[in-house]
C-alpha cells in the first residue's frame, strides 16, 4: 500500500505548459526547534501556590511496588480534554498498597472548560473513583502556570515523585504532541515555542537518575505520536529497561489506563515488559471510551454520530492507521549494531536502489509539510525492500535479515491496523534530498545520542554526497546503562558526520514525458476520453492523474482531484503494496479520464474540495482520501493546518491538526466540537498578476461541525473546460508533468 500522500507542488513547466494550453483553446527550511531565545508570552505567569502534601502511603515490602507518574502536558487545545479523560481513566484504578499513582498535568486557557476550567500546572496523588468526567484525587501542589516544554520542569516533577512516594520499580509516562527526532511536548504558555528536544528528554532521564539515585526507569512510555523511533529510543536507553510508543500518529483516545493499570494492581509483581506488553495489547481495543457503553455513546456523540456502535466495530473503525510497540530497551545496542552493519553494506552499493526502498517502505505521518514524500519510514520493512531488491544472499540482503531480526527480537509486542501493514514497531528518517539539505544538521545536533552510536548518519552523507562511511564514527557504548551519569550534550552533539561534498540525488528520475494525446479532446458528462503519453527516463515511483476545472468567472484553473495511475503489475512486500512499471523505456501510457469533482457537506451546506488518494494498490472499496484545509476553534478562536480523512464511500474517519503552518509540526487528531469549523484550501493556477501563471492557496468555503457528520461527495456532472495532466514522482519525491485540455459538455 502507499505511505501516506502528500500534497504536490507544481512546477514553473507546469505553468508555462498550461498557459499554452489556454492560449491554444482561445519541513521547515529553518533548523528544527532552533535555540533561539524564547519570546515570552503576553500573559503574565502567576506565582505558584503551595498546598499541603498528603502523607504518603505505606510502602510495600515484598519488592512489587510500582510508582508510576504521568506527565501529562495538556496545555493545548487540541489535546486538553483527551489527556483529563486520561486522567480520569487512571482514577478508575487509583494508588493501592502495591501501586502509586501520581500525575503532573498542564492545562490549557480556552478549549476544554470541564471540571472547573482551571488552567494551572497541578500535582495529584491519584486515588480511586468512578467519575470519568470529573478529578475527585488529592491535589498535592498547584504550580501555577508551568513551562511544561522545559526539561527541568519535568526533572523537578520525576525528582519530586520518586522522593515523595519510593518504590522498587518506577513507570514515567510522557503525554502529549510528539514528533520523532525532534522531540515535541510544545508549551506556547508562558514560554513561546518551548519544546522538548530529544537531547532534553535524554539528560532530564539523566539527572532525576542522578537526583533521586535509583536503578533506572522500568518503563518509560510515550503516549504521543512518532515516537517509536529509532532515534527517540536510542537515546533513552540507558536510563530504562522497557520502552512503549507508536511508530504512527495516535488517535485522540491515547491508551488504554483503566486496562493496564488493573493489571498491574492486580499483579505488581509484574516486570516492564509484561506491563508494556498489556499496553499495547489493550491500546483501543480496551479503551474505557469504547467498552464502558456511557462512555462510548459520548464519545460518538463527539464524533457527531448518534447512537450507539457495537465495540468491537468501533475498535476496527478508529484503529484502521494504528501503531503501537513495546520495546525491550536492553537490545538498541544490537538493533543500531546490525544497522551499522546494513549502512555499511549498502555504502558499497549503487544507491538507486536505497532510494527506492525509501520511497516504497511503510511511511508515516510528516511533520516537514506536504511538498515531499514523507522521511518517517519503518526500519524493517526498509531491509525486507532492499532484500527484494539486492536478493537475499547478497551482502545487503544478508545484513538486511540481520537488521529484520535484531528489530524483531527487540520488539516484545506490537500492533498495527490494516492501513499501516509494513509496520514492525521500529521507524527510522530518511530524508529526500531537499530534506536532507534542509534538516540534516538538525538532527544530529538534536538527536545526538543516536548519531554518535550509529553510522546512519554517516550513510546518509554518503547517500546524498559520496563521501565514504567511516566504520570507526560510531560508539556503541553510549547505549549502555549510565545511571547516575549526565551525559555531555554538547560534546555528542560533535559526534555528527559532516557535509563537505556537494548534494546529488540518487533517486532523481531525469525524466520526460511526451505532449499528452487524445481520443476525444469534447466529453458528455458520463463520458470518457484516452489521454496517451510516453515517459522516458528511470527510477519512476508514482504516476498521477491531476485534474484542474476552469472557473470563467475568475479566469483561472482550480485544482479538483489528484489520484494514483494504476500500473497494471503490482509488487506486494510485507502487506505493502506498490506499483511495478516493468522495464520498457519509454513506457507506454494509455490512461481513461472521466470528469470529477468534489464537496465536502456539513449536512446544510458545501465547499469545492480537491480530494487526493491516500494509500496505493487498496481496492476501490479501501481507498482513502485527504483534503487539506484550516481548522479553527469556535472556544478560542485559534487556527491549526489541519488535514481531513474521507472512506471510499465519503464518510468521515478523523482529522488531524498540525502545530505550525504548513502543515508543519507535530500532528495529533482532532476531536470536532460543536460549532468548530474547518476552512477548505483551495490551489489555483491564475493569471492576474502573472500573464505566465502563478500558483495561488487561498482560504475556500468555511463548513460548520454541527448535527450532521463531515461527507465527501463525488460529483461528475460539472460540464465546462478541464486541465487534466500526467504527473510522475521519482525516487527523490521529484515531480514532472505534462498538461492537455477535455471539454465537458451535454
Amino acid at each position: 500500500m502507499r505511505p501516506r500522500r502528500n500534497k504536490l507542488l507544481l512546477t514553473l513547466l507546469t505553468i508555462l505548459v498550461i498557459q499554452a494550453l489556454i492560449l491554444s483553446c482561445g519541513f521547515l527550511d529553518e533548523e528544527i526547534a532552533d535555540d533561539t531565545e524564547a519570546i515570552p508570552a503576553e500573559e503574565a505567569v502567576r506565582p505558584p501556590t503551595r498546598t499541603p502534601r498528603p502523607v504518603s502511603p505505606n510502602q510495600s515490602t515484598s519488592g512489587d511496588s510500582w510508582l508510576v507518574m504521568f506527565y501529562q502536558n495538556a496545555d493545548d487545545q487540541i489535546l486538553e480534554k483527551d489527556i483529563y479523560i486520561d486522567l480520569n481513566e487512571a482514577e478508575l484504578i487509583g494508588s493501592s498498597e502495591n501501586l502509586t499513582l501520581v500525575s503532573q498535568i498542564d492545562r490549557y486557557r480556552g478549549a476544554f472548560k470541564g471540571d472547573g476550567n482551571w488552567t494551572s500546572t497541578k500535582r495529584f496523588y491519584i486515588e480511586q473513583d468512578g467519575d470519568l468526567n470529573t478529578v475527585h484525587s488529592t491535589e498535592v501542589e498547584d504550580l501555577g502556570e508551568a513551562d511544561s516544554g522545559d526539561k527541568q520542569t519535568l526533572v523537578d516533577f520525576a525528582t519530586w515523585a520518586i522522593t515523595t512516594y519510593p518504590a522498587d520499580r518506577y513507570a514515567l509516562i510522557l503525554s502529549d504532541h510528539g514528533a520523532g527526532w525532534t522531540g515535541g511536548w510544545s508549551d506556547d504558555n508562558p514560554v513561546e515555542g518551548s519544546q522538548f528536544t530529544v537531547n532534553d528528554i535524554d539528560t532530564a532521564l539523566a539527572e532525576i537518575i542522578a537526583n533521586t539515585g535509583i536503578n533506572g526507569f522500568e518503563l518509560v512510555g510515550f503516549d504521543a505520536c512518532l515516537m517509536a523511533h529509532i532515534e527517540p529510543l536510542s537515546a533513552i536507553a540507558p536510563y530504562a529497561r522497557y520502552a512503549v510508543a507508536s511508530e504512527e500518529v495516535e488517535p485522540s483516545l491515547g491508551w488504554a489506563y483503566h486496562y493496564f493499570l488493573e493489571k498491574l494492581a492486580e499483579n505488581p509483581s509484574m516486570d516492564g515488559a509484561e506491563l508494556s506488553q498489556h499496553i499495547v495489547d489493550g491500546y483501543i481495543r480496551e479503551d474505557i471510551r469504547i467498552v464502558d457503553p456511557a462512555a462510548r455513546r459520548a464519545y460518538l456523540e463527539e464524533l457527531g454520530v448518534r447512537g450507539d456502535m457495537n465495540p468491537a466495530r468501533m475498535a476496527d473503525e478508529l484503529g484502521g492507521s494504528i501503531t503501537l510497540a513495546a520495546i525491550d530497551l536492553s537490545q538498541m545496542g544490537t538493533v543500531n549494531q546490525a544497522f551499522n552493519d546494513l549502512t555499511l553494506s549498502l555504502a558499497e552499493e549503487n544507491p538507486r536502489g536505497a532510494a527506492k526502498a525509501r520511497s516504497y517502505a511503510q511511511a508515516y505521518e510528516s511533520i516537514f509539510g506536504g511538498n515531499a514524500p514523507s522521511p518517517f519510514i519503518d526500519m524493517s520493512h526498509f531491509a525486507e525492500l532492499l532484500q527484494d531488491l539486492y536478493g537475499s544472499n547478497s551482502a545487503v540482503g544478508q545484513s538486511a535479515e540481520g537488521l529484520r531480526q535484531a528489530v524483531q527480537q527487540a520488539v516484545i509486542a506490537e500492533k498495527h491496523g490494516p492501513e499501516r501493514p509494513g509496520s514492525n514497531g521500529m521507524a527510522v528518517f530518511f530524508p529526500t534530498s531537499n530534506q536532507f539539505q534542509d534538516f540534516y544538521r538538525a538532527y544530529v545536533k538534536q538527536a545526538s545520542r543516536f548519531a554518535g552510536a550509529s553510522l546512519w548518519d554517516d550513510y546518509l552523507v554518503n547517500h546524498y554526497t559520496g563521501t565514504a562511511v567511516k566504520p570507526s564514527g560510531a560508539d556503541l557504548a553510549l547505549l549502555e546503562p549510565q545511571y547516575g551519569q549526565v551525559p555531555d550534550m554538547a560534546q555528542l552533539e560533535e559526534s555528527g558526520a559532516e557535509v563537505s561534498e556537494p548534494v546529488v540525488a540518487p533517486g532523481k528520475g531525469e525524466i520526460t514525458i511526451s505532449p499528452l494525446t487524445l481520443d476525444l479532446d469534447e466529453i458528455p458528462p458520463d463520458g470518457v476520453a484516452t489521454i496517451s503519453a510516453d515517459i522516458s527516463g528511470g527510477n519512476i515511483a508514482y504516476i498521477y492523474v491531476y485534474t484542474l476545472y476552469f472557473d470563467e468567472e475568475s479566469n483561472s484553473y482550480l485544482s479538483v482531484d489528484l489520484d494514483f495511475l494504476d500500473a497494471g503489475e503490482v509488487k506486494d512486500i510485507g502487506g505493502v503494496i506498490y506499483p511495478d512499471w516493468g522495464t520498457d523505456d519509454p513506457l507506454l501510457l494509455d490512461v481513461e479520464w472521466s470528469p470529477i469533482v468534489s464537496f465536502i457537506s456539513d449536512g446544510s451546506q458545501e465547499a469545492l474540495a480537491a480530494a487526493e488518494a491516500e494509500i496505493y494498490g487498496v481496492g476501490t472499496e479501501d481507498t482513502t482520501y485527504l483534503v487539506w484545509g484550516a481548522y479553527t476553534f469556535v472556544e478560542d478562536n485559534i487556527t491549526r493546518d489541519a488535514v481531513m480523512r474521507f472512506d471510499a464511500e465519503g464518510k468521515f474517519i478523523n482529522i488531524f491538526g498540525f502545530l505550525d503552518d504548513n502543515g508543519q509540526g507535530a500532528p495529533r487528531e482532532i476531536i470536532p466540537q460543536v460549532g468548530d469549523q474547518f476552512t477548505v484550501e483551495e490551489k489555483w493556477l491564475e493569471f492576474d498578476n502573472n500573464p505566465d501563471g502563478e500558483i495561488a492557496y487561498y482560504n475556500g468555503d468555511t463548513l460548520t461541525f454541527g448535527g450532521s457528520p463531515m461527507e465527501l461527495v463525488i460529483d461528475g456532472t460539472y460540464t465546462g473546460s478541464y486541465v487534466v495532466g500526467i504527473l510522475v514522482e521519482d525516487f527523490d519525491g521529484n515531480t514532472y508533468e505534462q498538461f492537455t485540455t477535455i471539454t465537458v459538455s451535454e
